[in-house]
């Protein structure tokens, strides 16, 4: 019997949620031209199927899964002649966070992974199932925590297989490691596109469009992102820090710029942002 699990509509406001984690006992030939809304992950159990995207058509093989981007278009089929049905696991995601912690673990692509068969990706999604029929509003806080826990073990056990583009492999290295350099660079005020394009060797126009086809956000609006994301944890750690140290510590000229910006993403300025997470 296929199990099919779809998270209520309020989950949507976690950070990161599961909209479904299912079993499919015969996996139907499926095709999607425009992709589909959520992150998707899917995985043989037995039996074998194949999968296409990016005009590539791969095996999927027991140990094997494929991560699929959001409105990736895609098709997966069985494969006839190998007698057992394709049986699969999925897992489909989404969530305000979901984008930064795939790009924070390595993962934001859309790839073909393989493990070793004792690596605990193979049983991990069955085990969720299995909770599942055993507990109830399993899948509210709990789905994003077994979401999360999911993705780690991709990371740790997942090998990206060699079929994947060596040239967009390469590129997504580049893209990381410019992500880490903007870390370690958030105090800097002077840093801006002109230098991001310099770290990694190339034109600002260049850099502007890799990193939006990537992750579809300028460079530097993911750096003030950054910036942004570490001002919010050196307001709760520290209530003598002074709005104005703060703003110098992430990259900002001036408080007021620093807490104009803030009030734009945030929708409340940081003192306010302070206090409403009891820091007086």
């Amino acid at each position: 019997m296929k199990k099919h699990f779809l998270i209520p509509l309020n989950e949507s406001k976690l950070p990161l949620f599961a909209e479904t984690i299912g079993f499919n006992p015969v996996q139907e030939n499926i095709g999607r031209p425009n992709g589909y809304p959520y992150y998707h992950w899917i995985q043989t159990v037995s039996g074998a199927g194949s999968v296409l995207f990016q005009h590539q058509e791969f095996n999927l093989p027991p140990n094997n899964g494929v991560l699929l981007l959001p409105q990736m278009a895609h098709s997966y089929k069985s494969e006839p002649g190998e007698g057992a049905p394709w049986k699969t696991l999925y897992i489909t995601f989404g969530g305000m966070m979901a984008k930064d912690i795939l790009i924070a673990l390595g993962l934001y692509q859309s790839a073909f992974f393989h493990w070793e068969q004792e690596a605990p990706l193979s049983t991990f999604i069955t085990e969720v199932l299995k909770q599942s029929d055993e507990a109830t509003d399993s899948f509210s806080i709990r789905a994003s925590s077994n979401v999360y826990e999911f993705l780690l073990l991709l990371k740790k056990y997942g090998k990206t297989n060699k079929g994947s583009s060596l040239k967009e492999t390469s590129s997504l290295v580049t893209l990381y490691s410019l992500i880490d350099w903007m870390k370690a660079e958030l105090s800097n005020p002077d840093v801006g596109l002109d230098e991001m394009a310099t770290f990694i060797n190339t034109s600002k126009r260049h850099l502007n469009s890799l990193f939006q086809k990537t992750f579809h956000v300028t460079p530097y609006a993911y750096f003030v992102n950054l910036r942004i994301q570490q001002s919010k944890k050196l307001l709760l750690e520290n209530n003598s820090t002074t709005i104005g140290e703060i703003a110098m510590a992430v990259g900002f000229r001036s408080a007021s710029h620093f807490v104009a910006t803030f009030r734009k993403m945030v929708g409340i300025p940081p003192e306010k942002y302070r206090h409403l997470n009891g820091i007086f």
